[in-house]
């Protein structure tokens, strides 16, 4: 057996990236198809698609702590740095709440639409704007209407059987059953607009706001920076900028709101809390006043001093009294127990002017008797006169004692009873002052709380009056140059990307599931130790070679194929065996695949060497030769002369003139009964022992190899055999059948034959090298087709 060529691997799992690549670029077409396609919806894309930018707005938040004006703040809290909750300004910012605000203040419930040939582009300022009739009466929701500006009115259409026509530009008032109020912005914009037509669509303030939330996005620049951007992505670039506006003052004036009304609470509070402590105090001035009436109090202080200024002055009144009461009681005595005239005690302290002088007459008067009586006697009418006098003055002295008596035991008691009260109010001033102190207190806490409320009023006030701004506008709505969508590079790039992936993957598909053969490489990669000796280019229909001047693709083959079979039999030994000719076997493993064409062929191709070639058609069961050639099919071959032995072959030859030459055929013959004992007698191979002495070649077309044992009957008598894969039909697990006949030698010399084969890749290497190179191919010139080749 020859020795296996060096471009033959043995490898049949190896994964060849080259060969691989090849099956797509065989399909380039295909390929340049579909991204041309691609490239073209792209074009139209983006050309009418709606091209959307992006509006960006930023906002510094400040702080509200450096903004409250505290009148007895500390002075510490100015050094304190901002900690504002980013997370939590942008929640307050896509608030349903605030965005609901934004929504109704520009109407976004309400867009819309100029009308185009092709598309329609949402309008932010038109000739011309829609209102609700009344705050009763409100704008439809989920409704679109067609309004057509023409020289007198509008024209209105809702559907096809409700419409409107209107005969001014201006409707204030409600127009039948028309849901809405139309004005023009100018009239002068509207005769610019004259005959266009704009759809009105209205939705629900909901889904106008659900709308806008998904649509801004809110995030913070920075890690550590207090400012938000707020953008929005659409194609109206007026429209994006005022939502952007609109919000950013919208949460600036929810800001403000909320902090004035906050002071607003305070100051309110306030007020309600002044009338309350208003009627306490009221209520505590009232009880200390009575407390005072009725304790008979003034101030305390001075109260206290006089209680114990007017208890010392009783109590020395009562000590003085009693002083008294006992001077006089002993002066009482004195006269009482005095039997004669003597004298009576004087300036003893007693407080009694008259009792005193009246003492001293007494004294004055016993002092002259005392003096009288040693000169005149006791009965001495002088003395006489003055003993009555003393008696008289002495009565009267004892009766004014006891009349002075009487009146300082009087005023001793009224003393006593004074200096008793006195005692009393000294011992209640500790509690009647607890009690003071109690109410006085009440009164201070009172006082101050209503002082601090008036504080926090006037600070409240003064925030209220001069609320600043939540935030610092950094930049207003900018929408940028540059659109985000459709971006032209990245749309061409998704169209060619597309247009590579979809065929790669259709053809990876078809590659997948596809278990034909279609080159060597497949047949490589099964059997690897095979020779290949030809490649045929696919044909239509069973087309022959014209013969020696054949310069078509087809013959150009069958002369690769005879050279390379002669080359495979002097590889053999077989050449030099000179005077018989070469028995070569057309096979296949189904029928179909192209070996009866081959074998037709092949013995055409022989001849174009001046070489004595005989065609036999050895498939009993399908005989497929006379179709090559025009014959009757119930002519009489080579099933005849197996059968019969009487029958000499060279009766059953055909003799056919191929231009200059001739060719040899011997058909089938009848079908006989049993094709497998027939060509298992002898005569076969004596047949073939006399033909290879007459002719150079002998190319016997036989039966397909798995369906029935005829060719391996008959295998042993073949200088070599050819066996036929056709592209594209043959399934590759056949492949494993054909290696086994092969590795059990029940075929001899055997090497494949690929038929069927597009011409771009005969002989699998791709060279370049043309077949019609110095040759006029008289075929029709090549069109355009899409094909799949693999």
């Amino acid at each position: 057996m020859a020795k296996t060529p060096y471009y033959l691997s043995n490898d049949k799992d190896t994964f060849n990236i080259k060969e691989e690549f090849k099956k797509y670029a065989r399909n380039w077409l295909w390929f340049v198809v579909t991204i041309f396609l691609f490239l073209l919806i792209a074009f139209f894309y983006l050309k009418y698609a709606t091209v959307n930018y992006e509006t960006v707005g930023k906002v510094k938040i400040l702080d509200d702590s450096s903004k409250a004006i505290e009148l007895p703040g500390d002075i510490s809290s100015l050094f304190e740095s901002s900690k504002v909750n980013l997370e939590n300004e942008i929640e307050v910012i896509k608030s349903h709440l605030l965005l609901e605000r934004v929504t109704k203040s520009l109407n976004l419930n309400v867009t819309y639409f100029e009308e185009g040939n092709i598309k329609s582009k949402e309008l932010w300022n038109t000739p011309f704007k829609v209102f609700a009739i009344d705050s009763i009466n409100k704008l439809p929701e989920n409704k679109n209407y067609t309004i057509q500006i023409v020289s007198d009115g509008y024209n209105i259409l809702e559907s096809e059987t409700k419409a409107w026509q209107l005969n001014e530009h201006d409707i204030d008032s409600a127009y039948r059953d028309l849901p809405f109020l139309i004005k023009s912005v100018s009239p002068s914009l509207i005769k610019r607009h004259l005959g266009k037509t704009y759809t009105v669509k209205f939705s629900s303030i909901r889904k106008a706001t659900i709308w806008l939330s998904s649509s801004l996005k809110v995030s913070q620049i920075g890690k550590n920076s207090d400012i938000l951007s707020l953008s929005i992505i659409g194609d109206s670039n007026l429209k994006s900028e005022m939502i952007i506006n609109e919000v950013i003052n919208q949460f600036n004036l929810d800001g403000i709101l909320d902090r004035q009304l906050v002071s607003q609470r305070t100051i309110d509070f306030v007020d309600d809390r002044f009338a309350y402590l208003t009627k306490e105090l009221d209520s505590i001035e009232n009880g200390k006043r009575g407390f005072k009436q009725k304790n008979s109090l003034s101030d305390i202080r001075l109260d206290t001093e006089y209680t114990i200024v007017n208890k010392t002055n009783t109590f020395n009144e009562v000590l003085r009294l009693e002083t008294q009461l006992e001077i006089a009681t002993l002066l009482k005595e004195t006269l009482n127990d005095q039997e004669t005239f003597g004298l009576l005690p004087a300036n003893i302290g007693l407080e009694n002017a008259g009792i005193n002088g009246l003492i001293n007459d007494y004294n004055v008067e016993a002092n002259y008797r005392n003096k009288v009586i040693h000169n005149a006697g006791i009965n001495n009418p002088i003395i006489q006169s003055l003993e009555t006098k003393l008696t008289r003055l002495k009565a009267n002295i004892l009766k004014s004692v006891i009349a002075y008596e009487k009146q300082t035991g009087t005023a001793l008691k009224r003393a006593r009873r004074v200096n008793n009260k006195t005692k009393g109010l000294f011992s209640g001033i500790p509690q009647k002052e607890k009690i003071l102190r109690s109410i006085e207190r009440q009164q201070t806490i009172k006082e101050t709380l209503y002082i601090l409320l008036l504080e926090k009023r006037e600070e409240a006030a003064i925030n209220l009056a001069i609320t600043s701004p939540s935030i610092k506008v950094v930049d207003y709505a900018i929408t940028k140059p540059k659109p985000v969508s459709p971006k032209k590079s990245n749309t061409y790039f998704v169209a060619l990307s597309l247009g590579l992936i979809i065929p790669f993957i259709f053809f990876y598909i078809i590659f997948f599931i596809d278990s034909k053969v279609h080159t060597k490489e497949d047949i490589l990669a099964k059997n690897g130790s095979i020779p290949i000796t030809g490649e045929i280019p696919f044909s239509k229909e069973i087309k022959l070679i014209k013969g020696t001047y054949d310069r078509s693709i087809l013959s150009e083959a069958y002369r690769v194929l005879r050279t390379n079979i002669d080359h495979l039999l002097k590889g053999h030994g077989l050449v030099e065996q000179d005077g018989l000719g070469k028995v070569v076997y057309i096979t296949s493993t189904i029928k179909g695949e192209g070996k009866t064409f081959t074998a037709a062929n092949l013995a055409l191709s022989y001849l174009g060497l001046n070489k004595k070639v005989l065609l036999i058609g050895a498939d009993f069961r399908n005989p497929q030769i006379h179709h090559c050639f025009n014959l009757s099919r119930t002519d009489a071959g080579l099933s005849n002369y197996l059968n019969e032995e009487t029958l000499n072959y060279e009766d059953l030859v055909i003799n056919l003139k191929v231009k200059d030459t001739r060719l040899d055929i011997l058909l089938s013959g009848n079908v006989p009964p049993s094709p497998a004992a027939l060509l298992s007698n002898s005569r076969f191979e004596k047949l073939l022992d006399k033909l290879k002495r007459e002719y150079d070649y002998i190319v016997v077309d036989t039966a397909p190899t798995i369906l029935v044992t005829d060719t391996m009957l008959i295998a042993p008598y073949a200088n070599t055999t050819l066996y036929v894969v056709r592209s594209r039909f043959t399934d590759k697990k056949l492949l494993s059948y054909s290696n086994e006949l092969i590795e059990t030698n029940k075929l001899v010399n055997v090497s494949y034959l690929i038929n069927g084969l597009i011409p771009s890749r005969l002989y699998g290497y791709n060279y370049n090298y043309g077949y019609n190179y110095g040759y006029n191919d008289n075929s029709p010139k090549k069109r355009w087709k899409l094909k799949i080749f693999r």
